[in-house]
């Protein structure tokens, strides 16, 4: 199993090299999404490596993060109007940041609290222009709902949230009795979930990036191929328990 999704991986790569080859942006929506492609990719990317050094801890959150930036490429291709919600996360970030300016908090820049506040409010200015007056940016669960992958937040996205945090099953999953298991080799129907997922993920934002910047669409029915092969070695029925996912 591990030999064959080492080859499906070895395919993507492949076509990847070729589908990408020649590709341009021209404007901020298609520097957007090239820029998540790429995020999607070298995550996946980083999720191969950590299970080919037997390991499995760390891929979770990783492909969690690639799932996300896989549905706002999505949300981008289907919408145009999208970039300014995208944008709009990035200024509520910033606002989260400077509002709880203290001066006595060394993690802050020496900017004064007069400048944090006026930042804030140019902030807050500027997240309404983005939102054409809506006070709340899109939440994770709307965005998944917008990009068609409704399923996949209840799903996959909910599973791999679990074992991003410190809940107790993510815990849990590294502890056998009173013995920390700091070496536990992930097992093999983990492995696959891991590897098959992030192959799946970079094949998917490539055929959605080639279709939104209409370059070598060709490559589309070779990469959902691929991922129909990776499927049928690792069926959707096959479900991951919580010791075995902890890796």
């Amino acid at each position: 199993m591990k030999a064959n999704l080492f080859v499906n991986w070895r395919t993507y790569k492949k076509i990847r090299a070729q589908a990408i080859d020649g590709m341009r942006f021209n404007d901020r929506r298609g520097q957007l999404i090239c820029g998540l492609f790429v995020r999607v990719d070298v995550l996946s990317q980083d999720i191969i490596r950590i299970l080919k050094a037997d390991a499995s801890a760390g891929c979770a959150p990783l492909l969690r993060c690639a799932f996300e930036s896989y549905i706002d490429l999505k949300c981008l291709k289907e919408d145009e109007e999208y970039i300014y919600e995208f944008e709009a996360l990035h200024v509520d970030s910033e606002i989260k940041y400077y509002k709880f300016y203290d001066e006595d908090n060394k993690y802050f820049p020496q900017i004064g609290a007069n400048e944090a506040k006026k930042k804030v409010a140019a902030l807050k200015d500027k997240k309404e222009e983005l939102l054409a007056g809506r006070k709340k940016v899109m939440s994770i669960k709307d965005r998944f709902e917008k990009a068609g992958e409704l399923g996949a937040y209840f799903t996959i996205y909910h599973t791999l949230s679990n074992f991003t945090h410190p809940s107790i099953t993510a815990l849990s999953s590294q502890v056998e009795g009173s013995n920390y298991v700091l070496n536990k080799k992930p097992h093999d129907s983990a492995y696959n979930f891991l590897f098959s997922s992030a192959i799946n993920v970079a094949c998917a934002a490539l055929v959605e990036t080639l279709e939104a910047m209409e370059h070598n669409r060709h490559f589309e029915k070779e990469l959902l191929n691929n991922v129909e092969r990776v499927n049928k070695k690792c069926p959707k029925g096959d479900k991951v328990s919580a010791d075995e996912l902890g890796g």
